[in-house]
């Protein structure tokens, strides 16, 4: 059976107005047009669906019984098309971004705000992940795309490097290292007590996979899940934490302390994700842009650059 969208305009709008002539004008069709449309449909379907005189045009029983759905799937129809309009003009829609909390905190979340100046219809879901668990998010569609560290490539993902940011020790206004600003080198933190990540944060992972800093005997004194429960043990002075530049900002900002390290110079490269031959939908395009937007805007500090790479470059 083919039974076009043309036929059954045809069929409501004659089923409305009673009359061919009344349908063809409401419809901006000629009337031989609008009636080989009902002939065809009736063909299709395989029964008349008006009874015609001279006078007047009458549903049959058949097409009484058939008006209902026709209504229905024309309305459906017609609210579906207004839904992909209002999507393609990012007047709404709905993102899933997995990210580090870093990023999260200093880029994406600016980013949503300015966005939903411009798109209000526009719906996100921001993901605090991990690499592994960005990447698995993204390879299986549950979120548009990442950005986070990445420690090699990733059959079926598409990455590019965004920004990348030197790891420093961060510490209380009365500890010890306070004592300088000079940057600070690695093995100066031997003798002073360390708070660390866990393990598999990507911020952690960078310290133990540096073939310089490897310390396989060395158990930490305090580890934490996550970023805010670092900031209660530091501000107590309880130790300091080596953290990536743009992690350390909200810390920074309440009034903890940051030396950048040295011998060696560690970085943080955090890459856009996205999955290999999928484009992004207007609405996470439109995110995009506002996140690149709102890395432009960032309060300069020599200790974060953002780069300008293109997609598909190796992950370093």
């Amino acid at each position: 059976m083919n039974i076009t969208i043309k036929q059954l305009r045809a069929f409501a709008a004659v089923a409305r107005e009673g009359s061919f002539t009344r349908a063809a004008t409401r419809l901006h069709v000629t009337q031989s047009t609008l009636t080989a449309a009902i002939k065809m449909l009736e063909s299709e379907i395989g029964c008349r669906l008006f009874d015609r005189s001279t006078r007047e045009v009458a549903l049959t029983a058949q097409g009484a019984q058939f008006l209902p759905t026709a209504d229905r799937l024309l309305r459906e129809l017609s609210e579906a098309l207004e839904n992909l309009q209002d999507t393609a003009n990012r007047q709404r829609g709905f993102v899933v971004v997995a990210a580090a909390a870093s990023f999260i905190d200093y880029v994406l979340s600016p980013a949503v705000v300015q966005m939903a100046k411009l798109y209000p219809g526009i719906r996100v879901r921001l993901c605090e992940e991990t690499t592994a668990g960005a990447c698995r998010r993204v390879l299986s569609g549950e979120a548009d795309f990442a950005v986070n560290t990445l420690f090699q490539e990733v059959e079926g993902l598409d990455t590019s490097m965004v920004l990348t940011d030197v790891y420093g020790a961060v510490f209380g206004p009365d500890h010890p290292l306070n004592e300088s600003s000079a940057p600070l080198k690695w093995s100066a933190l031997e003798p002073h007590t360390v708070v660390k990540l866990d393990r598999a944060n990507g911020i952690q992972m960078l310290i133990d996979m540096h073939p310089k800093l490897m310390r396989p005997h060395q158990e930490p004194a305090y580890e934490v899940g996550s970023m805010p429960s670092l900031f209660p043990l530091l501000v107590r002075g309880l130790g300091y934490a080596a953290l990536p530049a743009m992690a350390a900002q909200p810390l920074i900002h309440a009034g903890l302390k940051f030396r950048p390290l040295q011998q060696p110079v560690l970085r943080r490269n955090l890459y856009f994700i996205q999955k290999h031959g999928r484009d992004l939908s207007p609405a996470a395009q439109a995110l995009r842009q506002s996140m690149q937007e709102a890395m432009h805007r960032l309060e300069h500090s020599p200790h974060i650059q953002l780069v300008h790479a293109k997609p598909g470059q190796p992950v370093s």
